[in-house]
């Protein structure tokens, strides 16, 4: 390295420590008003994936995508009183990666033909047009209610998925449903129920560990008030990974200490090898 190249170097190395020194440190556990302040400034596409105003996908990409194609799937506990927006900073994020990255949006609880399981069916539908158009299978992350529809969908024999990543997934309706809190309360509403009364439709939505066929890594907050601990206890430790101090929704903000878990995890599953680890 010449005289130039190391002054040069030395000049990017200083700048970026000091843009960083200068940058005051995010307060966690962050909350969703400060995911949703985030800006979206690159470009990006929109399709339809179905008839309805609601089955959309929403892509960046912003390389030639080369380290994969991921597809997103808010959360929102089911409620189209919460849509894709605010998933899309950090679809923008990985997009920035250099991945191929799709954000759907589906019909949920509200919206016509939502709710179980028809709100399933249209993730299934997203998953399968990124399959199609792209000729490649996707690495599906879900957060929260999408974390439990990716799960869910990776169930099908049917569906190319690569591998699913689910941040703070409600894996059990029985026992989340059965929980105090606002998104809890959506379970039976989710079900077509006008109270909680659990039965077998409400395990047959739940997520089955035994058939799921897809590598999967799961990530949580340790202090999430949203989706306790206790929903992933059942998973394998080596398929969960805690994020200490991070609350329910640093998992999708992109400047967390929490969001390095999940590219790693990404970037593990994405490799030639990231299969083998189930």
């Amino acid at each position: 390295m010449t005289l130039i190249h190391r002054s040069i170097a030395l000049f990017w190395l200083t700048s970026f420590s000091t843009c960083l020194m200068a940058t005051p440190a995010l307060p966690e556990p962050v909350s969703f008003t400060d995911v949703t302040d985030l800006k979206v400034t690159a470009p990006f596409t929109q399709v339809s994936y179905g008839d309805a105003a609601e089955q959309t996908l929403t892509r960046f990409s912003q390389s030639n995508g080369g380290q994969g194609t991921i597809l997103v799937l808010h959360g929102g506990c089911w409620s189209n009183a919460y849509g894709v927006d605010h998933a899309l900073p950090m679809a923008q994020a990985l997009a920035q990666l250099g991945y191929d990255v799709w954000a759907a949006e589906y019909r949920r609880v509200g919206d016509a033909g939502g709710g179980w399981p028809g709100t399933l069916t249209d993730v299934k539908r997203a998953i399968d047009y990124v399959s199609h158009n792209t000729g490649i299978a996707p690495l599906v992350i879900g957060h929260s209610a999408g974390g439990h529809l990716a799960l869910k969908a990776s169930e099908d024999p049917k569906l190319n998925i690569r591998a699913v990543v689910a941040l703070a997934p409600i894996i059990d309706l029985v026992t989340y449903g059965k929980e105090k809190g606002s998104c809890q309360s959506m379970v039976a509403k989710l079900m077509g129920d006008d109270a909680y009364t659990p039965d077998t439709r409400y395990q047959e939505a739940s997520v089955t560990r035994s058939k799921l066929r897809v590598p999967v890594k799961i990530i949580i907050g340790s202090e999430d008030p949203i989706v306790r601990f206790e929903q992933v206890e059942p998973f394998a430790p080596s398929h969960v990974a805690v994020a200490s101090g991070a609350g329910h929704f640093d998992l999708i903000h992109p400047q967390t200490s929490a969001f390095s878990r999940i590219t790693s995890a990404i970037e593990v599953l994405s490799s030639n090898d990231g299969g083998k680890d189930r």
